[in-house]
This record gives C-alpha cells, sequence and structure tokens, in this order.
C-alpha cells in the first residue's frame, strides 16, 4: 500500500511550483529595492540640513521605518510561499531597482528629490509585480498596500518642494 503525501496546508500549496518560484522571487527583488529605500531614507534622515530640518528630518525617518515594515511584509510572504527571504546587505546591493544614493549630499532640496523618485520607483516596481497576481491576491494585497503608503509619502515629499514638486528641476 502506497501512503500519499500529505497535504500542505501552506498557501504554496495551491500554486503551480514554477509560478510560485516566479512569486518568491520577485518578492525578493521588491524586498531588495525596499529595503535598499529605507537606508536611503535613513541616509537622508542623517544628513539633511535646511530651513525645514525637522519636518523632513521626521519625515525621512518614517519613510525608513515604514519601508523596514514593508520589507518584513515581502521577507515573510516569500517564506510563507514556501521560499526564503534574500534580505542581505550583498542580496540588496545586486538585486535593488534603485541608483546608488548621494551619501555626501546635505541641501535638503536635493534629498528630497533623491528620497522622492526613489518611493516613485519602488512603487512602480511593485504596481508592475501586483498586475500579474490575479492568481495570487494575498500577495497582490500587499503589494496595494505598500503602494498606498509609498504613494502617500511621495505625496508628503512632493508637497515640500511647493510649486516646483518633485517631478521638475530648477
Amino acid at each position: 500500500m502506497t501512503t500519499a503525501e500529505p497535504k500542505s496546508s501552506l498557501p504554496a500549496a495551491s500554486l503551480e511550483s514554477a509560478r510560485r518560484a516566479d512569486t518568491i522571487s520577485q518578492l525578493n527583488a521588491c524586498l531588495a529595492t525596499m529595503m535598499d529605500l529605507a537606508a536611503a531614507a535613513k541616509q537622508a534622515h542623517w544628513n539633511v540640513r535646511g530651513v525645514a530640518f525637522r519636518d523632513l528630518h521626521k519625515t525621512f525617518d518614517t519613510i525608513a521605518s515604514e519601508a523596514r515594515e514593508w520589507s518584513d511584509l515581502l521577507a515573510e510572504r516569500a517564506v510563507t510561499l514556501g521560499g526564503t527571504a534574500h534580505g542581505t546587505i550583498q542580496d540588496v546591493a545586486t538585486s535593488t531597482k534603485l541608483p546608488q544614493f548621494p551619501t555626501d549630499e546635505h541641501n535638503s532640496e536635493k534629498l528630497i528629490r533623491e528620497v522622492h523618485s526613489r518611493v516613485i520607483t519602488a512603487a512602480e516596481q511593485l504596481r508592475s509585480f501586483a498586475k500579474g497576481l490575479d492568481d495570487e491576491l494575498v500577495t497582490q494585497d500587499i503589494c496595494i498596500e505598500i503602494i498606498r503608503g509609498l504613494e502617500m509619502r511621495a505625496w508628503m515629499l512632493d508637497a515640500h518642494l511647493g510649486d516646483q514638486g518633485a517631478g521638475s528641476r530648477p
């Protein structure tokens, strides 16, 4: 008599193997970008100067904190689906979609623009990923939650620039 494999109750059991692997890979790509965003926002937090120092110092710190929380959501989803979260510094450095952050920058306006562009890039990456997740609604919901938060932070950063906005260059 043959013993049947026990059926897993994990969400991974409902996804075909290749689809699951692709979803986990994309979760890890978004994880790398999100961790990079957290580090960039913290870099801006530490080094910002100017008349709006206090507000920007807090805003950049909030973005860093939220990006770390979002990283955790992405990593835990990858593991929930039966994968491994790849969140080391080396993983982030090789997988992030963000450009290198200008570490010696102190000008508040330039830092706003730098962080803003990274927030938008992270949101675009997640949006692209989420569009293909109609068969994986929980992962899609996580992406939508993160996109919503990123767009709110982009709007707040943009408001610091007034009429010039983050999309324009003086």
